[in-house]
């Protein structure tokens, strides 16, 4: 649970003269005067006002407003963030592509958590928001045929060189679409290259190689 207080006052000759019986109220930017979460007096005529955050859900950035200059309450000008800043705190053009290394967003950018399922639409991340490299047999050579594609029938392996480079070893995924058995057999990195086999089973009708690979960095 988390706490927030503010105190209100004026000064009069230098001293401090508690503000009681202020409407204070805590409100997420768009939101409407009877929406806010109302903060409570501490004390009889103390000028202290607290309010409790004991959900989650209620945790993040607000604004503050009162009713001193208006019956149905105005922003104070003042704002804070109660526990976990949310995405409601990041004011509109506070990052810029400067502050990100080649323009892209890397995972050592993102907190941890930051990004749920519920920020996907339907809970789905869709290929196209991922870093990828996509391969076919168009782009694999046959071991004994030098072909591309490779020859089902003749060939025994086939050769990948990737074109990106990894500083580790990525994740390669075998989509296969000929009547034959094609299976990853060895992920070889050579430095920042990685070079890809794949094995040519069982064959039952197929004449040409037709596949993909998706390679993902991890």
């Amino acid at each position: 649970m988390f706490k927030f207080g503010i105190s209100y006052y004026t000064m009069e000759d230098g001293v401090r003269l508690p503000q009681s019986g202020v409407d204070i109220r805590l409100l997420r930017p768009g939101e409407g005067w009877n929406d806010g979460k109302k903060l409570r007096e501490q004390g009889p005529q103390s000028g202290y006002y607290e309010i409790a955050v004991e959900n989650e859900a209620d945790c993040g950035y607000y604004e503050i407003w009162d009713d001193l200059n208006a019956a149905q309450g105005r922003f104070s000008g003042k704002s804070c963030s109660i526990g976990k800043l949310d995405a409601r705190g990041l004011q509109n053009n506070c990052i810029y592509s400067n502050h990100v290394q080649d323009g892209a967003i890397t995972a050592g950018k993102v907190a941890n958590n930051s990004i749920g399922a519920n920020h996907l639409q339907e809970a789905q991340l869709p290929l196209s928001k991922l870093v990828f490299e996509l391969q076919d047999e168009k782009d694999g050579i046959g071991d004994r045929s030098q072909g591309s594609p490779a020859s089902c029938r003749d060939d025994t392996s086939i050769k990948h060189r990737l074109k990106q480079k990894y500083g580790q070893e990525p994740l390669v995924i075998l989509i296969n679409h000929c009547n034959c058995h094609i299976y990853l057999g060895d992920i070889r990195m050579e430095g920042d290259q990685v070079n890809v086999t794949l094995m040519i089973g069982n064959n039952f009708d197929a004449q040409l190689a037709d596949y993909q690979l998706l390679v993902l960095p991890l």
